[in-house]
This record gives structure tokens, C-alpha cells and sequence, in this order.
């Protein structure tokens, strides 16, 4: 069987199908990556082969000039809405856009790959359009919450149907099975249900610290706000955090950020900081009392996978509704707003509750459990064969 791996155009939107990509390659199958030029080295990072489409535009760094319009130090949460359902319809149009721009040489690619089967994250509306035209089974591959419902499939819908229509369809085919690594019960609300799949962290290879081996005298606190903190403002909320821990007692800390860290940045915990260096969350996140990050979902699930509560600070887009769904579950605390963001007393207290009170610990515990008792990826693997019919 032959499987075409087509996402939206960001590291982040590959690495939860990379433990899929890797199960099927196991089964004895080929799989390959369409991807811009930029992102093929990240590709082959995963393991996994790529076929380039050309040169496109980096997706972090539009966002990076978008969040710069709104001051030099303006942070995500200063310079973005909070999303709501007309931010997620209009989200739809850069996808949509990107489909029609890339789909003649998408679909010439793909002829002469000839894939069985294609694998698509939400946002990538190509691999929809691309199984319609082949005629071959589309799965969808959630990345975590999922807020891209009603809003965003409506635009998607209005912007594609007539380039479909075009192309001899109905219009925008939908996803023939819809696979996701979320626990159900942290999943949205009223969200149309997927296949369950064991989320298995995909964030990087690593050698295992000594640390991380031994377990903590004292409470560990992982910091990472994402692969970009520097050049997407982050900073600034850094700071403001740095400040809180600097305030608590006897701990120590992981700073997990892969650039843009400056010892003068944290110098105002220099003393609690046993590692700046970019390691794989998972190679050491089950020794953390707590991990302070964005909200992206990767970062998330890797937490919830290791039963660490975790405290976010929620930025922009899908680092919202995590920051509902920690809350409401109990796995953690959210501080929204960058009036609260910035109240160091307020992040120092959130912190202590977190790393004292034992009922964050005990909700992501029973997340924890959700994730192991879903099917692995491997499991899928016999589904996915006889969809695509071979």
C-alpha cells in the first residue's frame, strides 16, 4: 500500500501522524510527505521521506510578521483575537487558498506516486480534495482539540466546492475516517467522534539527561512555550514567568525552548535552572511536578501522556479551547489575558496549587490512563488497508 502524507504546511500539523506514518511503514508500506522545500530537512528529521512542492511561504514566520504589527514587543495574546467562530471561518481561507494554489502540482505528484491511501490533518483541505479527484479514501488526522468544526468547514466549502466542481466532484469531498490521539473526555465538547488512537509523543530524538534518570529531591517545573518563543513575542510572557518561579520555593527547572533562550533572559532564575538546552519533552517530562506552556497541543498531550499537570498561558488560535479543556477536566490551570499573564502573583500562586494540591496530579492521571488504554497506532494499521482496499 502506498500512503501520501499531505498537511498543512507546519512541523507541528506532521509530528502527531509521524507514530501512524512510522506503524504503517512497520506493516511493510510506503509512505511519503508532500511538503514545502523549507520544511523537507524537518521531514526527514521524523524518518520519514518527503516530496518537495516547491517554495512556499514559511507559515511561522506570516505569523510572526502579523504578531509584529502590533508593536516590537507586543506578545501573541496582545496581538491576536481571541478566537472565536468567525476567526475560525476566517482561518479557512488560508487553507483554502493554499489548495487551489498547489493542487496542479500537488496532483501531478501525486499521479505519479499513485497512493492507495491519503492521510490529512484538519487543516489541510489538499489531501480532501486530492483523494476526490484520485479516487482514494482520505483519513483525517486530528493533531488534539479540535475547534476547526462548523465555522471553518462552511468556508472551506464556499472558497472550494467551485474548484472541485471543476474538477468533476460535488463538491469538497469529506474525510472518509477521522483518527484521533485526543482522550475523548478532553476532547471538545459535541465533537463529531474519531477513531481513538494511543497519542505517542513524535516531538524529536534525544539522548536521556543523567537527571532524568534519578528521581527529583525537590519540584521540577519544565518551561516551553513553543519551537518559535523569540520570534513569535513570546518573550515577554517568558519574562513574566521566569518572575513567578523566581518567587517559589526550594525548585528547579527545565527550560525547554529550542531557541531564542539567553542566559540574561533567565538569569533571574539561574540558580533553580538544571537544563536550557532543547531536549525531547518526553525524554524527561515524567519527572516535571509541572510544565508551564502556550497551549499548543503536542506540548499538551505530551504532559497529559507523562500524567503532568500542567499551567498555559494561552497565546493565540487552538491554545484556547486546550486551556478550556485543562480547566475543566482538572489536569491543570489556564491564565488568560495579558492582564493576568502578567501578574507574576497570580502565575507564582496558580504554580504552588499545582505543584501542592494533589487533584491535578490525580485528573491527569486519569488522562494518562485514556491515552494508554486507546489503540495503538499499530492496531490501525488492518482499518487503514481495508479502506484502501488492498
Amino acid at each position: 500500500m502506498r500512503v501520501l502524507i499531505s498537511t498543512w504546511p507546519a512541523s507541528g500539523h506532521l509530528q502527531p501522524i509521524v507514530p501512524l506514518s512510522w506503524a504503517l511503514r512497520g506493516a511493510g508500506h510506503e509512505v511519503i510527505v508532500t511538503t514545502p522545500q523549507h520544511l523537507v530537512p524537518f521531514v526527514k528529521s521524523t524518518g520519514l521521506d518527503a516530496i518537495a512542492l516547491g517554495e512556499e511561504q514559511d507559515q511561522k514566520m506570516m505569523l510572526q510578521g502579523i504578531i509584529q504589527q502590533a508593536g516590537e514587543n507586543a506578545s501573541p495574546a496582545e496581538a491576536l483575537p481571541r478566537p472565536d467562530r468567525q476567526f475560525w471561518g476566517n482561518i479557512a481561507y488560508g487553507p483554502a487558498g493554499r489548495t487551489a494554489e498547489v493542487l496542479p502540482l500537488l496532483l501531478e505528484k501525486a499521479k505519479a506516486f499513485a497512493p492507495d491511501l491519503i492521510v490529512a490533518d484538519p487543516m489541510d483541505l489538499s489531501g480532501r480534495l486530492l483523494g476526490g479527484i484520485l479516487g482514494v479514501p482520505v483519513v483525517r488526522h486530528r493533531w488534539g482539540v479540535d475547534p476547526l468544526t462548523e465555522a471553518f468547514e462552511e468556508t472551506a466549502h464556499m472558497v472550494l466546492d467551485p474548484v472541485a466542481q471543476q474538477m468533476g466532484l460535488t463538491g469538497l469531498p469529506e474525510p472518509d475516517l477521522t483518527i484521533d490521539p485526543c482522550p475523548p473526555s478532553f476532547q471538545l465538547p459535541g465533537l463529531e467522534k474519531g477513531r481513538p488512537v494511543r497519542y505517542l509523543p513524535s516531538n524529536g530524538f534525544g539522548a536521556v539527561p543523567a537527571w532524568a534518570l534519578e528521581e527529583p529531591s525537590k519540584p521540577r517545573i519544565c518551561v516551553s512555550f513553543g519551537s518559535m518563543p523569540k520570534e513569535l513575542g513570546m518573550r515577554k510572557v517568558l519574562g513574566w514567568v521566569y518572575e513567578a518561579i523566581s518567587r517559589l520555593g526550594d525548585v528547579e527547572v527545565v527550560l525547554a525552548v529550542p531557541n531564542g533562550i539567553d542566559a540574561e533572559d533567565h538569569s533571574v532564575i539561574a540558580d533553580k535552572v538544571i537544563s536550557s538546552s532543547h531536549l525531547p519533552l518526553n525524554l524527561f517530562m515524567r519527572t516535571c511536578s509541572v510544565i508551564v506552556h502556550h497551549g499548543g497541543s503536542g506540548t499538551g498531550l505530551t504532559a497529559l501522556n507523562a500524567a503532568t499537570p500542567q499551567l498555559v498561558l494561552p497565546q493565540f488560535a487552538d491554545h484556547f479551547p486546550w486551556a478550556e479543556r485543562l480547566e475543566a477536566t482538572g489536569a491543570g490551570a489556564a491564565v488568560e489575558g495579558v492582564e493576568k499573564q502578567q501578574d507574576v502573583a497570580f502565575i507564582q500562586d496558580r504554580l504552588e496549587e499545582l505543584i501542592h494540591k494533589p487533584e491535578a496530579k490525580e485528573a491527569s492521571l486519569a488522562m494518562q490512563a485514556e491515552i494508554h488504554n486507546a489503540p495503538s497506532p499499530a492496531s490501525l494499521v488492518p482499518e487503514l488497508e481495508a479502506l484502501a482496499g488492498v
